[in-house]
């Protein structure tokens, strides 16, 4: 029998077939979205790489270009007037080539935009122009924004988004790099050794010659400018006439004969020259008697007109104070008392034809001799007991006077009048007897000659006393050869020597003395620079000698300024007027090198600007001999606390300077052996070290063979700066090219290039 099959039951297994197909469905979805996933993975990683390879591209493309600025910064001529243009192509090309090592495309005449920086004080931020000049940022844009894929500046291709019909990803990436802009405190020694080589001292002498400071101190004398007369005929080419050329040149004193009513009285100049003297007469005469700084004196006989005399023998070299110059009469012998009786004797006495001498002969013993003189003095010699005769002269300040009269004292003879001793002998008439003229080298004869004595010293401080005193005594106008001579040269050597601060000598300001005016025009050549180059950098003037201090105010000829409210900023022409105005020894004479870093520090610590470069340029020509406590005061001040003295920080590594080339064979370092001459040392250091922490750079220059060059050094290497040496074998032409060439190299030294965030540059 058949029997029919049932149909089984498919509710279950159909269910979950139509389950298995569903699945199927869901993981097809599924997996396109995994595909889509990963692609946008695998595409974004492709794109954020690529981002940041051309970020790193425009990164160092930028700093690169920055950098070709920095270089024509440092080797540009000082007369460019932009050291930045002729540059900017190149650094164009140094972005193009710094690119394309990171594998990426820019276009120089698109993507490469110079600008400048600059502060600005309503904002007090750095803000950037772009497009103007000089330039001292650089902005390179890298862009991938061309469809057509092929070409250098193509889009992103992408591995998988094409599936989704976006084939490729626009991409640009931006960097800045700028130069900073300085806070520049420029530390500018005062000292009295700043116009040291403009003197006859030995050592300026060794380096630069005597003929070299000789003509500088002629430029000097012009550069002060005094009136015709307020220096007498000081410096007329003729003494003795007014109207004659003036000159710088100097002069000996010369005396003249005094006017007489006689027509036959000789015309008679005696020129002295210290240890020798020149005489020139009218008529001839016979002797020259000189009289020398010691109270000696000695006669030489000579029937001439003119002649150069000076002392010989144990008088050798000897200062000539006095001359006679003796024309000669005939001898006149005049006699007296009776021989007839007893005890009183034959007297005779010989005035000689010169007028100075007279000899004597009695018949008795000679006790005392009186001579008395046409300026009414008279000297006595007394208890003579020497015999029957002798030769009498003045001697002392009367050496070389004319005798008018002797009194006689030998044996019984009378007393007589006047002083009393003896038997009177009045000289003959001038007409009978000889001329004798006297004369001195006094300060009243050179007054006198130089047409001095009726005229004020000009200067606040000095008197022409003191200057006559200071040419006769002083040992550098000694060995510039100028000794006793008047003039020009001679008076600037003495004010620059013994009156040089501002409060003595204002005048001082206005001439060439070396080493500051060469440092004064360097600081100019410096101060211009920076306003050329136009990178925004504020300069500041610190000055230093025994006390330290911010220059910012002048109050003279005119002048007018006031810096205070910001000593430190682009006030390029005031910082130059005030120190066209500045002299050696200004204010005092001593050397405080490390207060003026302290005062550099204070300064930019107080007037500086955020995002600037703090930097201090220091010069000096000697060494340090002043140094201070923390309160501020110096060891020359009375109250000085020496408890207070800046050390270097406890365990300081004098190891830092193993390498440091200096002059000494052992690395360089100070021993506080509690002089002055090692505390001011490690003064200066310590401030040094204290800019370099504060982030400063510290640039220094020694001028001079004076120059503490081992501390110098120190100090550059503390503060990440350069070290600059003007050498001290120099002619004054070539030290003030040396300097100024130091400060230019200076004033170059931007800071290096650094990448800036292009957010906050002004378009």
């Amino acid at each position: 029998m058949f029997r029919l099959n049932r149909k089984p039951d498919c509710s279950a297994s159909c269910e979950h077939a139509a389950r298995r197909g569903a699945f199927v469905v869901l993981a097809f979805f599924c997996l396109i979205a995994t595909i889509a996933f990963v692609s946008f993975s695998i595409d974004t990683g492709h794109l954020a790489l690529s981002k940041t390879i051309q970020q790193n591209a425009v990164d160092s493309a930028a700093l690169a270009a920055a950098m070709e600025i920095t270089n024509a910064v440092e080797n540009a001529p000082p007369e460019e007037p932009d050291p930045t243009a002729y540059a900017r192509e190149q650094a164009k090309v140094m972005a193009v080539d710094v690119a394309a090592l990171n594998g990426v495309f820019i276009d120089p005449d698109i993507d490469v935009t110079f600008g400048l920086r600059s502060y600005n004080p309503a904002t007090e931020q750095f803000e950037v122009q772009w497009g103007v000049s000089p330039a001292n940022a650089v902005k390179v844009r890298a862009r991938r924004s061309n469809p057509d894929t092929s070409q250098p500046d193509g889009q992103l291709p992408l591995m998988f988004a094409a599936v989704f019909g976006d084939d490729s990803v626009r991409m640009e990436s931006e960097a800045v790099a700028y130069i900073e802009a300085r806070d520049i405190s420029v530390v500018l020694d005062f000292s009295g050794s700043m116009r040291f080589d403009s003197l006859f001292r030995w050592d300026s002498i060794n380096r630069l010659g005597e003929d070299a400071i000789r003509d500088n101190l002629r430029d000097m004398y012009t550069e002060l400018e005094i009136a015709d007369g307020n220096v007498g005929t000081l410096d007329h080419t003729d003494p003795d006439n007014a109207d004659s050329t003036r000159d710088s040149e100097v002069k000996w004193l010369v005396v003249h004969s005094p006017d007489t009513d006689d027509p036959s009285d000789p015309d008679v100049d005696v020129t002295f020259k210290y240890d020798e003297v020149e005489v020139v007469s009218s008529e001839d005469y016979q002797e020259i008697k000189m009289e020398f700084d010691d109270g000696t004196s000695q006669t030489i006989s000579d029937t001439a007109s003119t002649g150069t005399y000076s002392g010989s023998g144990g008088n050798n070299e000897k200062e000539i104070e006095s001359v006679w110059v003796m024309f000669a009469g005939s001898d006149v012998t005049l006699t007296g008392e009776d021989p007839t009786k007893r005890c009183k004797p034959q007297i005779s006495v010989t005035f000689t034809g010169g007028g100075t001498s007279v000899y004597i002969e009695s018949s008795k013993d000679l006790s005392n001799v009186v001579l008395e003189f046409e300026d009414g003095t008279n000297y006595k010699f007394d208890n003579l007991n020497q015999g029957q005769t002798g030769t009498f002269e003045g001697i002392g300040e009367n050496a070389g006077k004319i005798i008018s009269g002797v009194w006689v004292k030998s044996g019984c003879n009378k007393s007589g009048d006047g002083p009393g001793y003896g038997e009177r002998f009045d000289a003959p008439d001038s007409g009978q007897s000889s001329v004798a003229i006297r004369f001195d080298d006094t300060n009243e004869n050179v007054k006198a000659y130089f047409g001095l004595d009726g005229v004020s010293y000009p200067y606040p401080s000095g008197s022409w006393d003191s200057y006559i005193d200071y040419v006769r005594n002083d040992s550098d106008i000694n060995r510039g050869s100028h000794r006793e001579m008047y003039g020009g040269i001679t008076f600037m050597h003495y004010i620059l020597e013994n009156k040089p601060y501002h409060s003595q000598t204002p005048d001082l300001a206005k001439t060439s003395h070396f080493p500051f005016h060469a440092v004064r025009e360097g600081n100019e050549l410096f101060v211009d620079f920076l306003e050329n180059l136009g990178f925004g950098d504020h300069v500041g003037l610190i000055s230093y000698d025994q006390y330290r201090r911010t220059e910012q105010v002048l109050n003279e000829d005119g002048q007018s300024i006031d810096i205070s409210a910001d000593p430190i900023g682009d006030h390029y022409e005031a910082i130059k007027t005030i120190m066209q105005y500045k002299q050696a020894s200004h204010y005092y004479a001593r050397t405080n090198i490390g207060g003026g870093v302290r005062q550099a520090r204070d300064t930019i610590e107080n007037f500086g600007r955020s995002g600037a470069r703090p930097t201090i340029l220091l010069m000096t020509d000697g060494n340090a001999n002043v140094y201070e406590n923390t309160a501020g005061d110096n060891n020359l001040q009375g109250g000085f606390a020496n408890d207070g003295f800046y050390q270097m920080p406890a365990g300081f590594d004098w190891g830092v300077f193993n390498n440091l080339d200096t002059t000494s064979t052992v690395p360089f370092s100070i021993n506080d052996d509690g002089s002055e001459n090692a505390r001011s040392r490690i003064f200066a250091l310590s401030q040094a070290y204290l800019a370099a922490d504060e982030g400063t750079t510290v640039h220094t220059m020694a001028v001079g063979a004076g120059a503490d060059t081992d501390l110098m050094k120190a100090i550059a290497f503390l503060g990440g700066g350069e070290y600059i040496e003007v050498s001290g074998s120099l002619t004054v032409a070539n030290l003030m090219e040396e300097v100024q060439a130091g400060f230019y190299r200076i004033a170059a030294l931007v800071p290096p290039a650094r990448l800036d965030d292009p957010a906050e540059a002004t378009p």
